[in-house]
């Protein structure tokens, strides 16, 4: 079945995501689910578990919506709080391609930076490593959070 997409900056339409909308409280009900698109990890025969990023993809010159905003920062957070030099986690990523085919593609931006599709290849390979996507300090006081 070919994917389908309502634009191609949104979700792809999946039955799953469709049942989730349907069936689910939505976001002002204080429920959300969101999906992560790329968990990369890196590994070697000497460092048998390696170190690893998420990646989020967005098409053109998306961002980050409310929700994946607060979900990921927490996600992220929690991370560099139980790694905190950076040794396995190198970070939270935002990918913004321009074209669906990528392999001609030359408009990458990784976290704002561009790349061309060498350097995406190379970053992807963990063979760069460029600053990760920068959230705001979590707080777990109820107060702070309102």
């Amino acid at each position: 079945m070919k994917p389908e997409f309502e634009r191609p900056d949104l979700l792809q339409r999946l039955p799953w995501r469709d049942w989730i909308r349907d069936e689910m409280p939505a976001g002002p009900e204080g429920w959300v689910a969101e999906d992560l698109d790329l968990i990369v990890r890196r590994y070697t025969s000497s460092d048998p578990v390696g170190r690893f990023m998420l990646v989020e993809l967005k098409y053109g010159e998306a961002g980050l919506g409310k929700a994946q905003f607060m979900t990921f920062g927490l996600m992220d957070g929690l991370l560099r709080t139980a790694d905190p030099q950076g040794k396995r986690y190198l970070g939270y990523y935002l990918l913004n391609y321009p074209e669906s085919e990528w392999e001609g593609c030359s408009g990458f931006r990784v976290n704002g930076i561009p790349l061309a599709i060498q350097g995406l290849k190379k970053w992807l390979a963990m063979e760069v490593i460029l600053p990760a996507y920068r959230f705001p300090p979590l707080s777990f006081n109820e107060e702070e959070t309102r």
